[in-house]
């Protein structure tokens, strides 16, 4: 069976939490000529070539291909193609002998039993290779199909690849007929295997797969030579992403691309984009990633929406790293430097993001009447919203009223917490704040009454306890202090 191209299923998000997007595929339009774009991340020259070639291939031209894709040691083309110059003789011989009589079988049949009883061995599910088939007679539905179509081309049989339903077979026209009959290469009974009983157990058997009829056309797609190449290409891209190889795997699905110009080919190359580019976030390379996207921007094809999605993703994770790490101003640097890459509002997210975290490092600093006001300037320009910005204010105030209360006393605490922003004194824990150092200042006034007391020093008691209710006049403690003051 061909393999099916495999997306990474790492998931980018905002400020690092997990957030799936919606991926749309954009389907790209065949380009004329397709070869001759420069395409990134494609790397095999030779394939040009091939892709300019009319189609049907040469025999000869058509076995170069597949070696070609399957990544063969060009030093070894001579011994395979000698090998299978002799097999194509080996197989007229066969079929003049075996097309004696009336009830001769079809040469697109014989060509089938031919080969298994002489080249395919065994099948195995992830075989696409054509000269390994050669060396081991191993071959899943690709590698096998596509040899096949190497004999047809030999003996003037028009054939064509079909794929279906992740599964690859060949289609041959009768001759003389002009009608078209399917052959599952991986199974010996595979030509025209609708009207064979046999095939049926043996193909589901031996492949795992049950055979689409040639009604079914919604799951069949007819595939020329170069397609079929590109099948051999697609099953070692996904070997490759298996491995998590996801450089070699981008670079196949561009030379895929480059080759046979199919919107399959054309997705599975953004697909591929896109699980190097979540490989890149994972590892937090994240100009690596997205220096991969602008790269893919720079081709022939619109970038999809997914991977402009992605791409800002990343970016607006590479800031949250870097404002992590306590850099404020480098975030705002990357913002700078990416902002043709990210929309509008994404910018503009990162921006107020990094001024609050700008903020966040400048209370940490110390108090000043500066950095209250550059904070109450933020709240009203939106850049804080009102709840972080009073959050802000009332751990700076808090700060300050402690460093206040060790130097000094708790009511000069008090006092400097009367100096807020008038906004701030509705605040819950702002309200909680200044009742602890109320408190706080109440009980240390009242252990300043007790030696006045113990002196029978009633009007001094007295006086400290009316000033310090002038500041804190609802404080329990000191309202009874007083009462019992105005009992003796």
């Amino acid at each position: 069976m061909p393999l099916t191209a495999q997306t990474n299923k790492s998931n980018f998000s905002f400020k690092n939490k997990i957030s799936c997007f919606l991926r749309i595929w954009l389907l790209l339009s065949i380009i004329p000529n397709l070869s001759a774009l420069n395409i990134p991340f494609h790397t095999e020259n030779e394939l040009d070539e091939y892709a300019m070639m009319e189609e049907p291939l040469e025999t000869e031209t058509l076995i170069r291909l597949f070696l070609y894709t399957s990544d063969t040691d060009p030093e070894k083309y001579p011994v395979y193609m000698e090998r299978i110059r002799r097999e194509i003789e080996e197989l007229k011989s066969y079929i003049n002998t075996m097309q004696t009589g009336e009830n001769a079988a079809p040469a697109g049949d014989l060509i089938l039993q031919f080969l298994h009883q002489e080249s395919l061995v065994r099948y195995s599910e992830n075989q696409t290779r054509l000269d390994t088939l050669l060396d081991t007679g191993v071959y899943n539905c690709v590698s096998s199909a596509v040899y096949y179509m190497i004999f047809c081309r030999a003996l003037g049989i028009e054939v064509k690849g079909i794929h279906a339903a992740d599964h690859a077979f060949c289609s041959v026209t009768v001759p003389g007929q002009e009608i078209s009959v399917d052959v599952e290469t991986t199974n010996k009974w595979g030509y025209n295997p609708g009207t064979k009983k046999a095939f049926h157990s043996e193909f589901t058997e031996s492949t795992g797969f049950i055979y689409v009829p040639p009604g079914r056309y919604s799951n069949r797609v007819e595939l020329g030579d170069r397609e079929m190449a590109g099948l051999i290409l697609q099953n070692r891209i996904v070997l490759h992403q298996r491995r998590g190889e996801y450089e070699s795997a981008l670079e196949l699905a561009a030379d895929r691309l480059a080759l046979t110009g199919t919107d399959q080919a054309g997705k599975d190359y953004f697909d591929s984009i896109q699980n190097l580019a979540a490989m890149y976030n994972q590892t937090q390379q994240y100009e690596k990633a997205v220096d991969l996207i602008n790269l893919a921007e720079t081709g022939p094809f619109e970038l999809p929406d997914f991977l402009d999605e992605t791409r800002y993703q990343v970016i607006y994770n590479l800031c949250s790293t870097i404002l992590n790490a306590g850099d404020p101003d480098q975030a705002e640097r990357v913002v700078i430097a990416y902002s043709a890459q990210l929309p509008e509002h994404i910018e503009k997210d990162l921006l107020l993001l990094i001024e609050e975290r700008r903020l966040d490092k400048l209370i940490r600093s110390g108090y000043s009447l500066e950095t209250v006001q550059k904070i109450t300037d933020s709240r009203d320009k939106g850049i804080l919203t009102s709840k972080r910005a009073e959050e802000m204010l009332v751990y700076l105030y808090a700060r300050e009223a402690e460093n206040i209360s060790l130097e000094e006393n708790f009511l000069t605490s008090l006092e400097f917490l009367d100096t807020v922003p008038v906004f701030l004194e509705s605040n819950r824990d702002f309200i909680r704040l200044r009742s602890v150092y109320e408190n706080n200042y109440a009980v240390e006034v009242h252990n300043s009454v007790i030696p006045l007391l113990e002196n029978e020093d009633w009007e001094g008691a007295k006086d400290v306890l009316n000033r310090a209710l002038e500041k804190i006049p609802r404080n329990r403690i000191l309202l009874q202090d007083l009462q019992r003051l105005e009992s003796f």
